[in-house]
């Protein structure tokens, strides 16, 4: 089968053997081309002579050239499957996740820098929890990259820890961002800390080797966690207190939202400690919510406090929702 197309060279020899007219010396070598692709016949009886081929001959040679690769192609495509099945059969089934959809990031320098990478390229929607005490310094930095985010059209929602009402650099930071539009909630129970970028890839803090905080933060570049992480953010958003907003009125009780978060806490194996570390308020904090509730309730240890409120009498302020 000939090329689609046929040389310059080729052409003009092509027309002058249509003409009848014969070929140059300097042109033999233009003539075998298309004397193989059977668009021209030798004379038998003088052999420097040629005759061009009817070219309903021609195209009718050509198509079922064409429709012969076409079915061989379509055979070659209707295998393809059944080599493939043969080829998985002779190896292991590969893991599902390669090992690059998360990755460690250690140190919390590496992990500010990360996350100021992906602040920077944020397009549509940055999603951020931040449970738990900031520094100053700290809080003022990412007030600096997030307002460039806000400002070029990000929509920006912040979680905080309740105790961060009373600090003044969070305080600064919700008036300055809430001004340009950026939204905040707290809340009074735990919750993981997390910068969740366009819902697309997260910076999550360690739930996966038990390591301190402090020590790094896995990026998570998988859409389908990402989106978990997104739905879970939005169940937390849904139950926090409006930063500006009025507070809830209160059913009588006879414990605080913040002694029933650390009771919750204790029932699952946390001391004090890390329960005040969890929620961002000093260790005297939670020592004295507990103090206060022992001498409402008359009850010497906290150890009698759980007994009670895992109790009858604790049933009510245990179907308590929090915010």
């Amino acid at each position: 089968m000939p090329s689609s197309t046929l040389s310059e060279a080729e052409l003009r020899v092509y027309g002058l053997i249509a003409e009848g007219k014969r070929i140059q010396a300097g042109d033999r070598h233009t003539v075998q081309p298309l004397l193989d692709a059977g668009l021209i016949l030798s004379d038998a009886f003088q052999p420097s002579r040629y005759a061009v081929v009817n070219l309903d001959e021609i195209e009718g040679r050509l198509r079922d050239s064409v429709q012969q690769q076409l079915e061989a192609t379509a055979r070659q495509l209707a295998d393809i499957p059944s080599l493939v099945a043969q080829l998985r059969s002779c190896r292991p089934e590969p893991p599902r996740s390669t090992g690059t959809a998360s990755t460690w990031i250690e140190g919390k320098e590496a992990v500010n820098a990360a996350i100021a990478v992906a602040v920077d390229g944020a397009r549509h929607e940055l999603l951020t929890a931040q449970p738990g005490p900031r520094p100053r310094k700290v809080i003022d930095l990412s007030t600096d990259r997030d307002r460039a985010a806000v400002e070029r059209g990000v929509a920006m929602r912040t979680l905080y820890s309740t105790s961060s009402r009373s600090n003044p650099g969070a305080i600064d930071r919700v008036n300055r961002m809430t001004s340009l539009g950026a939204q905040f909630r707290t809340l009074t129970r735990p919750f993981m800390r997390l910068v969740l970028v366009d819902r697309a890839f997260a910076i999550v803090e360690d739930h996966a080797d038990g390591r301190p905080s402090f020590e790094g933060a896995y990026l998570v570049r998988d859409r389908a966690a990402c989106g978990y992480l997104a739905a879970a953010f939005d169940l937390d958003w849904q139950m926090g207190l409006d930063w500006h907003g009025d507070e809830p009125a209160q059913q009588p009780t006879i414990t605080t939202p913040l002694q029933r978060t650390i009771l919750r806490a204790l029932c699952v194996g946390k001391d004090q400690q890390q329960i005040a570390k969890a929620l961002g308020y000093s260790a005297k904090t939670v020592n004295n919510a507990m103090g206060d509730l022992r001498t409402k309730l008359d009850i010497a240890t906290v150890y009698q406090l759980v007994a009670w409120w895992m109790g009858p009498e604790g049933t009510v302020e245990r179907a308590i929702e929090e915010e």
